[in-house]
C-alpha cells in the first residue's frame, strides 16, 4: 500500500516502458537499429511521479523511438544538490536534467528569478498561465550561457510557511528565527527582508533546529515535518517550485529537430495534467495533515499587507535587471485576470467506527519485483518496501499490516470501517526497516472495494480515491485475529490491535 498514488493513474500508460531495451546513441550519435534512443534524466526528486507524464508523452509522441530513463534521488542529502545536478549534466554524466527554477540564480542564470518573486505567483491557475506564456521560452534561453539547452518548464507545488517555534503570520513573526529554505538566492533575500536568517537544507532533510521552513504541503505530510512544525500558514503562498527541464549541449546537438520538438511538446502536453496532479496530491496531503491535527492558520488582511511591504526590498533588487522587471510586470498583469483560489483548510472530520467485520482474521499474500514489472509499475517505484510477503490482521475495527523481504520489513496500523462493498482504512502510524523511506505515515487514508469468496479476499481500487490496491488476492490463514502471525522482525507497537 505504499506505491505512489499517481501510479494508479499511470500504470496503463507506462506499462509499455517496462520492456524497453537500454541502448541509446551509437558512436556516430545516431539511433542504433532496432532500439529506441534512451535519454537519462538526472532528477533530484524522490520518486518519478512529477515526471511520469512527461516520460510517457515522449514515448507516445515518438512512436516508441525515444525513451526517458529517470534517475531520481540525484545527489540526495546534499545541501547544494541542484547546483551539483546542473554541473553533472554539463559534464555529460546524464543526458538531461531537471531542477527547480529557484536554483538557477545560484549558478549564475538569472532569467528564472521572476518565478520565485515573493508572494507573486500564489495559485496553480496563475502558475499555469505563466508557464504557457512566451516568457518561458525567453527564460529558457538563459541556459545557453552554461552550454545547456532548456526545453520546458513543468508546474510545481506552492510553498507555504511552516512555523516550528511559533506561527508565521506577519513579518515580526520571522524576526530572529532561522528559516530553512532550499537553495535559492531570492528565497534567502526574502527571509532576510522579513528579519530571519535563511539556512539552506537538503531535500527531505531534517528540520529540527529551525524556527520555521518554507515547504510544500505534500512534503510536510510525506516527510512528517508536522512532527516538528506546528503552524501552517495556509493562505500565504511564498512562491511555487516549477521544474526546469534541460539537456546537455552535446546531447542536444546529436538530436534531430524532430526529436528536440518531441521533448518540448512532451512538456507542454503534460502541463495541464501535472497541474491537476499537484492539486490532487495537495488535497490528499491536506486531509492527512488535518487528521494528524496540524493547525491550518490564515494571516489576516493586515498581516498579508505587511508581508508585501516587508518584501519590497527584494523586488527593488530584482527590478535592477530589466528583463526580470519586465517578467514580473507581465505576471502581475496575468494575476489581475486570474481568479483567486481558496486557501487550504481542514474539512469536518469524518468519524471512523468499526465492529466485528466480515473479514476479521489474518490474511497474507506475496508478490515480487517481477510481479510489479508485469503490472506496469515504473522501475523507480519497485523499491523494497513495495514487494515481499504482506500480512494483515483485521480485528473489530482495528488493523495491523506488515510487509517483509530480505531488505525491508515495514509495519502500519490504524482503524478501518466496512461500508457495504467498500472498506476505509485510516493509518495511525507506520515504520519499520524502510531503506527508501517509503513506509506508511500517520493520517494516510485508503478506500478499497472488497469481495470475499471461500477464504480469498480481493481488494480493488476505488475510482477517484488514493488507494493503491494489492496486486494479488489475500488468502485467510486464520479466522482468529492475532499479532502472533506477524514477523518478530518488525512488529507494530503494542496496542496496535485490541487485546
Amino acid at each position: 500500500m505504499t506505491v505512489s498514488a499517481r501510479l494508479v493513474v499511470l500504470l496503463a500508460a507506462m506499462a509499455v516502458l517496462a520492456g524497453c531495451g537500454s541502448p541509446g546513441f551509437d558512436k556516430a550519435g545516431g539511433r542504433q537499429a532496432g532500439h529506441p534512443v534512451v535519454l537519462t534524466l538526472a532528477s533530484f526528486l524522490v520518486g518519478s511521479s512529477e515526471l511520469d507524464g512527461f516520460a510517457s508523452n515522449v514515448w507516445r509522441l515518438s512512436g516508441g523511438t525515444m525513451r526517458i530513463d529517470v534517475k531520481d534521488r540525484w545527489r540526495l542529502g546534499q545541501v547544494r544538490y541542484e547546483n551539483g545536478l546542473v554541473g553533472d549534466v554539463r559534464a555529460g554524466k546524464a543526458d538531461l536534467g531537471v531542477v527547480g527554477s529557484r536554483a538557477w540564480d545560484s549558478v549564475g542564470v538569472n532569467s528564472f528569478r521572476a518565478l520565485t518573486a515573493p508572494l507573486l505567483i500564489d495559485s496553480y491557475a496563475l502558475q499555469e498561465r505563466v508557464l504557457r506564456s512566451p516568457m518561458i521560452g525567453q527564460m529558457l534561453g538563459g541556459l545557453r550561457a552554461l552550454g545547456l539547452a532548456g526545453f520546458g518548464v513543468l508546474p510545481g507545488p506552492l510553498r507555504k510557511p511552516l512555523g516550528i517555534t511559533r506561527p508565521l503570520l506577519k513579518p515580526g513573526d520571522y524576526a530572529g528565527l532561522k528559516i530553512g529554505v532550499q537553495q535559492s538566492l531570492v528565497a534567502s533575500a526574502t527571509m532576510r527582508a522579513l528579519g530571519a536568517t535563511p539556512v539552506w537544507f537538503p531535500a527531505i532533510g531534517p528540520i529540527t533546529g529551525f524556527g520555521g521552513v518554507e515547504q510544500q504541503i505534500s512534503l510536510i505530510a510525506g516527510n512528517q515535518y508536522d512532527r516538528a512544525g506546528k503552524y501552517l500558514t495556509a493562505n500565504v503562498s511564498l512562491w511555487p517550485r516549477p521544474l526546469v527541464l534541460f539537456a546537455n549541449g552535446n546531447t542536444w546537438a546529436r538530436l534531430t529537430t524532430a526529436q528536440r520538438h518531441i521533448l518540448s511538446q512532451a512538456v507542454t502536453d503534460d502541463q495541464a495534467a501535472e497541474t491537476n496532479f499537484l492539486r490532487g496530491d495537495e488535497r490528499t496531503s491536506i486531509a492527512i495533515l488535518c487528521r494528524r491535527g496540524l493547525p491550518f492558520l490564515d494571516a489576516s488582511p493586515a498581516d498579508l499587507a505587511a508581508l508585501r511591504r516587508a518584501v519590497q526590498p527584494v523586488y527593488a533588487q530584482l527590478d535592477r535587471d530589466p528583463q526580470t522587471r519586465r517578467y514580473i510586470s507581465q505576471i502581475e498583469a496575468m494575476r489581475q485576470g486570474t481568479p483567486a483560489e481558496p486557501a487550504p483548510a481542514c474539512a469536518p472530520a469524518a468519524r471512523l467506527a468499526g465492529g466485528a467485520g466480515p473479514f476479521d482474521g489474518v490474511w497474507r499474500y506475496t508478490d515480487t519485483p517481477a510481479d510489479l514489472r508485469a503490472a506496469g509499475v515504473p522501475q523507480g517505484d519497485i523499491v523494497p518496501e513495495n514487494y515481499g510477503t504482506f500480512r494483515m490482521v483485521f480485528d473489530r475495527g482495528r488493523f495491523a499490516y506488515q510487509q517483509e523481504n530480505r531488505l525491508a520489513c515495514t509495519w502500519a496500523y490504524g482503524t478501518f470501517t466496512v461500508k457495504g462493498n467498500e472498506v476505509e482504512e485510516l493509518v495511525t502510524d507506520g515504520g519499520g526497516i524502510a531503506p527508501t523511506n517509503s513506509a506508511n505515515s500517520p493520517g494516510e487514508f485508503f478506500t478499497f472495494r472488497w469481495s470475499l469468496y471461500r477464504g480469498v479476499l480481493t481488494l480493488s481500487s476505488v475510482k477517484g480515491a488514493v488507494s493503491p490496491a494489492p496486486l494479488k488476492p489475500l488468502v485467510r490463514i486464520s479466522t482468529t485475529p492475532s499479532a502472533h502471525f506477524l514477523s518478530r522482525r518488525c512488529l507494530p507497537p503494542a496496542g496496535a490491535l485490541p487485546h
